[in-house]
């Protein structure tokens, strides 16, 4: 059985779900068509988005995207500063004010600038508080005609992999493309003159000191940086320039049409021939395969090459690429170079990346344990009942989606809990009641009818809030409402709350189509849909919203950041790890409710390799050898960046903010599949256990209900009396707790410190970001 996820025309990308066999798991010579979750129009009204692009060409009728990694190309930034992480190069458009006629600026650091915070709140001076790449022009590609021209920027063609941008000027033009782990930066020349500039001074081209010219068709060039950095100009078809060196910049002699190839040799030692080789074959994009076979699944990157002499491209990879290669389809060199924030990548030769993932993610709505301890029954049924009984009104029809998702999702835990036989919690009455509540606290969203609706936009294809855009089309006018949400931030975020209520036969999206399958059955399927397609939608041929919005097939995980105006100056970002997992489970239980078991595979395969990704670059174990051992001892990273990583939050610096964060909405996925109960452990000994008692607000509970994870009668007993976040309810975390498969009830008597005098609090609501 063979399921495309998305095709595209000639050299896009596609994306196709299969069923593996042994002959042949990943079989590229057969394409089909993908049925994706709808074609049909948004459920919500329409605009058009205020803020277009600037620099798409206008004969591509693809949409642009707006949480992409190439995003930045597409705007002005300020100074022209917004970088783009091709990986391992960081790539800059126009930001002439280091010097230089304007071009494509190329870096390349290998060592990280690691900044120290003073004592700030609950946490002590720490000398590793962030890391960022600092900022310099190693080499600028561009023409000698630019210094009284202004090129024009355009990127003409773009997909999951790659972005291809144009800068035309004078009687020419140069052509970059763009693409993932690319060894070499390409510049394709068109009647220019190429000229090289450089913030650094060059010492050397070919190993010989030059103050004038040199004719060559490779130029190998030492500059006085430190450490010493060594880059290759390559000059493809035969031909050769010849450069003369002024200052620091170097310009040949006339015009050129043709291609260079620039790349920097990770050391003077490294093995160059590498290079050599495979200069002349380069990636201009890529086809994404994906098959499944019960609990494994694999995924390929097959790249399309230009000048292809069928030994492949010169690629780098990141480390969780490198765990997961089947290694009979790549060819791993000794090359490495630094990434971003993904830690070293190690260059591979193939045409054809073959990765594979085992197990998948097999969580679904209920704990794998569903049962609570039995002498905890009565405890979680009492909770339950003053739970039910709360407003819910007051809790989910609020100012803006994100918190009333919040309020949503966790109230609709409470019917899933109720209305499921597993659970043996056994109160038909109540049950009723609980499902009755929800349905009728979810209807207003149903009918987009919350303090905050929906609308479509035409322009960039989605869903977003309506606060957010101008008051001509009924919104504040603030860019920074909703957290930005009308700008494309955080959507995996807010609508994840949203789509897993639905889930609970229909009692929060996936929890009210789980729990109730007949109720309002075509309009929520509708609502739900679009919510999902948004930020996950496996197929072109819904020609209402872009493939994978969210989701970097590359990167391994997603991004929240979206339009950033005057350019996201650290390229995209992501801060809530738990919260976009909460995204992917719920588009998981979403399918897995309307019985579409393919969707439910591929989001399956995304939740195995975020989870592989999170513990390279997000989480960080004792023995983590990604990040840079001074930072790993933080345990979270904070705010990961393409540019920097920051160990705080958006909305204040305190521990139980930067580690809370990342442990909620506790979910059974979150709290038995991604978080590891020794990664708990170390975060716990070595972070959490010593602000515990002094921790007041809400952020107390979410800390808690992780630490059920390793410790849950100690857990259990602290829950009883904690205050609690605004998206936990008490008798959902005393149930969490006392379903853990290692409860043992005579741990709990004191273990735990709890600091007497507790009393009951009500949930305490939490601020979750600041403005962006």
């Amino acid at each position: 059985m063979l399921i495309t996820l998305s095709s595209t025309a000639a050299g896009l990308l596609f994306v196709k779900l299969l069923t593996m066999t042994s002959a042949s798991p990943l079989d590229s010579r057969v394409v089909s068509g993908f049925s994706p979750l709808s074609t049909a129009a948004p459920p919500f009204d329409s605009i058009t988005h205020p803020y277009p692009p600037v620099y798409n060409s206008k004969s591509v009728s693809q949409v642009v995207p707006t949480n992409s990694w190439y995003s930045n190309l597409f705007w002005s930034s300020t100074n022209g500063l917004a970088p783009t992480f091709s990986e391992p190069y960081i790539l800059r458009v126009f930001d002439i004010g280091y010097g230089g006629n304007p071009g494509l600026s190329i870096r390349q650091p290998w060592a990280k600038t690691i900044g120290a915070y003073g004592a700030t709140n609950n946490i002590p001076a720490d000398d590793a508080g962030y890391y960022i790449n600092s900022l310099n022009v190693d080499l600028r590609a561009t023409a000698s005609e630019w210094g009284s021209v202004t090129p024009t920027q355009n990127v003409t063609a773009w997909d999951q992999f790659s972005a291809t941008l144009k800068l035309s000027g004078g009687a020419g033009s140069i052509t970059f493309p763009i693409v993932r782990g690319m060894a070499y930066v390409t510049a394709q020349y068109v009647c220019l003159t190429p000229q090289f500039f450089s913030q650094n001074a060059i010492i050397a081209i070919n190993g010989v000191a030059v103050s004038g010219s040199v004719t060559a068709n490779k130029f190998k060039l030492t500059f006085n940086d430190n450490p010493t950095s060594n880059y290759i100009i390559y000059v493809l078809g035969g031909s050769s320039l010849t450069l003369t060196l002024s200052g620091t910049t170097l310009t040949a002699s006339a015009p050129f049409t043709g291609t260079l190839r620039i790349a920097k040799l990770p050391s003077a030692s490294d093995a160059e021939f590498i290079l050599d080789d495979r200069k002349a074959v380069y990636p201009t994009g890529g086809v994404l395969s994906a098959a499944i076979s019960g609990t494994t699944g694999c995924y390929q990157f097959q790249w399309t090459l230009s000048c292809d002499d069928g030994k492949g491209a010169l690629i780098y990879a990141l480390p969780h690429h490198l765990d997961s290669f089947d290694n009979s389809s790549v060819t791993v060199t000794d090359l490495t170079l630094g990434s971003g924030t993904h830690g070293p990548m190690k260059a591979v030769i193939s045409s054809t990346w073959k990765l594979t993932e085992s197990p998948l993610s097999t969580t679904s709505w209920l704990p794998k344990n569903p049962v609570p301890q039995s002498s905890n029954t009565n405890t979680i049924l009492a909770a339950l009942q003053v739970d039910i009984a709360s407003n819910y009104t007051s809790q989910t029809f609020l100012g803006d989606n994100y918190f009333s998702g919040k309020g949503l999702q966790k109230l609709a835990f409470l019917a899933l809990i109720l209305n499921r036989a597993e659970t043996k919690l056994s109160n038909p009455t109540l049950a009723a009641t609980a499902l009755s509540k929800i349905k009728a606290a979810f209807l207003p969203f149903l009918n987009n009818a919350q303090p905050d609706p929906f609308r479509y936009d035409t322009l960039y294809k989605g869903t977003v809030a309506r606060s957010g855009l101008p008051t001509s089309l009924g919104g504040t006018g603030d860019v920074n409402a909703a957290f930005g949400h009308s700008y494309y931030n955080d959507h995996h975020y807010h609508q994840g709350y949203l789509i897993v209520t639905v889930q609970f036969p229909y009692a929060t999206a996936a929890i009210i189509k789980y729990l109730d399958p007949t109720w309002n059955t075509a309009q929520l399927e509708a609502w739900t849909e679009a919510l999902i397609r948004d930020v996950n939608n496996p197929s072109d041929s819904d020609t209402y919203f872009p493939i994978y919005r969210n989701w970097d097939w590359f990167a391994g995980h997603s991004w929240a950041g979206g339009i950033k105006i005057n350019g996201a100056l650290d390229g995209k970002d992501q801060e809530s790890i738990s919260e976009a997992i909460n995204f992917y489970w719920g588009a998981k239980l979403y399918a897995l409710a309307k019985g579409n078991s393919d969707y439910a595979n591929l989001v399956s395969l995304q939740l195995s390799i975020f989870q592989r990704a999170i513990y390279k670059y997000f989480w960080m174990l004792d023995n983590n050898a990604v990040q840079p051992a001074a930072y790993v001892k933080n345990k979270v990273v904070g705010i990961f960046f393409e540019n920097k990583c920051d160990y705080t939050t958006y909305f204040g610096r305190y521990i139980e903010y930067i580690h809370g964060i990342q442990q909620l909405p506790m979910t059974p996925i979150l709290g038995e599949e991604t978080r590891t109960s020794t990664f708990v452990q170390q975060e716990w000994d070595q972070k959490l256990a010593g602000i515990i008692f002094s921790v007041t607000s809400g952020w107390q509970g979410v800390l808690y209900s992780n630490y059920a994870i390793i410790n849950p009668a100690q857990a259990y007993y602290a829950l009883q009396t904690a205050p609690l976040d605004d998206g936990l309810t008490r008798s959902w975390a005393l149930y969490f707790a006392s379903t853990r498969p290692n409860y043992n009830s005579s741990s709990a008597n004191g273990l735990c410190g709890i600091a007497p005098g507790w009393s009951l609090l009500f949930p305490i609501t939490l601020s979750h970001y600041p403005t962006y």
